[in-house]
């Protein structure tokens, strides 16, 4: 989409000038299966909750009002949370169905009980939103009921396709709940804009879904780099909570088969077996999912599988399962990690990638999507075909073999990393909030 394809002209400093003498604007951030302030890693967290989180906190910082609504899942949390986020953020957790955590089709089910929900808050405290934002596909399909009832222009970003999932989904992962592909291609039909991650993730929307580039922003997420960073690998060590093997390979993800963990346990049988001594000198580092303990009886699933496959390729006293961490830990183990390796199906973007590069830690990745123009070949990191074990054993050798890769990698990815920090990245989202409720007011108030 180009600058003269925006909806409206970009705003000049005396627009943003006078914008400070007008009443706060009013963003309702929709995010309706994931909380915002939940731990990247568990079940239906992720790099969204990361994204929503740090836009908000940003936009508040510039002045805006945003309640982001989500689903509660625990009658033990307010309904209605101030956060540490700073000024002028809330999160609101509506209550649709029992309060804890269920599967996304069970979340679709209760997605009318969400809307009256979020237009009960509306009346209870007396106020319209100037814009919505939502965010996935569920959330699209909300903001367009609660638009029917009280107008604002509707700015939607998926973060991931249903068509792209299927298309990579593995004989293991569950189908997308039904309606999911044509409520997509309904959105994007209705919003006023569609955010999208990369070129690469555009063009899947105008591809698959007929989508009009006209109404597509290519925005990228971004990262705080002032968490994500290199540190001193001595104080790294000294600070971790348990002692990290000496040489840490890491995997941050969900627990999904999309997410590609089984591909990486049957690269890390091949290396092993090429350098026998790696098996008393490193280990793999798994963050997302359930901490393992004696007893795994509990585990989802997938991750009770890639335990089993674990066990089945030798790697058992090798994999050791750190659970769903909060980005204070999670920094702390980009930075023990020799590699993080990304071996997604299907990646929008890859936020794992991002905040590895910005610790100045190479990464090893799938060439899909995002990925694909993220981690730049041979400069940040390496590019692999999905599902290949062969191709990522032969790219995780000499990354571990020959430490002058890892330092130059880690460096070009450092300096890469630096053009995506979050306060560059919401000035694009703000502009683009002033390109579209510039007609938009102006409209409502005429």
């Amino acid at each position: 989409m180009s600058e003269s394809d925006a909806p409206g002209p970009a705003p000049t400093a005396a627009d943003r000038a006078l914008r400070m003498l007008c009443p706060q604007r009013r963003i309702a951030m929709l995010s309706v299966h994931t909380c915002p302030l939940a731990a990247p890693g568990g079940k239906q967290t992720g790099g969204m909750n990361v994204y929503v989180r740090e836009l908000m906190r940003e936009l508040g910082r510039r002045g805006y009002k945003v309640d982001a609504f989500t689903r509660s899942e625990s009658a033990d949390i307010p309904h209605v949370a101030d956060t540490d986020l700073g000024p002028n953020v809330r999160v609101i957790h509506i209550v649709a169905g029992d309060e804890h955590p269920v599967s996304k089709d069970d979340i679709w089910t209760e997605r009318y009980a969400f809307v009256e929900g979020v237009l009960d808050f509306m009346a209870m405290e007396a106020i319209r939103y100037d814009l919505y934002h939502s965010h996935y596909w569920m959330s699209g399909w909300v903001a367009r009921e609660i638009q029917a009832r009280h107008p604002a222009p509707i700015v939607h970003m998926f973060h991931t396709l249903g068509a792209l999932k299927e298309l990579a989904r593995g004989e293991h992962e569950p189908a997308e709940v039904g309606e999911r592909v044509a409520v997509e291609a309904e959105i994007m039909d209705f919003a006023d804009v569609l955010v999208a991650a990369t070129p690469i993730d555009c063009q899947h929307m105008v591809t698959h879904y007929g989508a009009d580039p006209r109404k597509v922003q290519i925005i990228p997420p971004g990262v705080d780099l002032n968490v994500f960073k290199p540190l001193p690998r001595d104080e790294v060590f000294a600070s971790l909570e348990q002692d990290p093997c000496h040489r840490v390979i890491l995997f941050v993800g969900r627990m999904d088969p999309i997410k590609g963990l089984d591909t990486l346990m049957r690269a890390l049988a091949q290396v092993l077996a090429r350098d026998p001594d790696l098996a008393e000198h490193a280990c793999l580092c798994v963050v997302g999912g359930d901490k393992i303990d004696t007893d795994p009886q509990w585990l989802s699933e997938e991750q009770a599988r890639i335990d089993t496959l674990a066990r089945e390729l030798g790697l058992e006293g090798f994999v050791n399962y750190l659970g769903s961490l909060p980005q204070d830990l999670l920094r702390l183990w980009y930075n023990a990690a020799e590699v993080v390796v990304v071996p997604s199906r299907y990646e929008s973007f890859g936020m794992v990638a991002l905040e590895a590069m910005a610790t100045g830690t190479p990464v090893i990745a799938s060439d899909v999507g995002g990925l694909s123009t993220l981690v730049r070949d041979g400069r940040t990191g390496f590019l692999v075909p999905d599902d290949d074990p062969d191709a990522l054993a032969a790219k995780l050798l000499p990354v571990l073999a020959l430490p002058e890769i890892h330092d130059t990698l880690g460096e070009h990815g450092v300096a890469t990393a630096a053009g995506y920090g979050w306060p560059s990245i919401a000035e694009r989202i703000d502009e683009l909030y002033d390109r579209v409720l510039g007609p938009a007011l102006l409209a409502r108030d005429s």
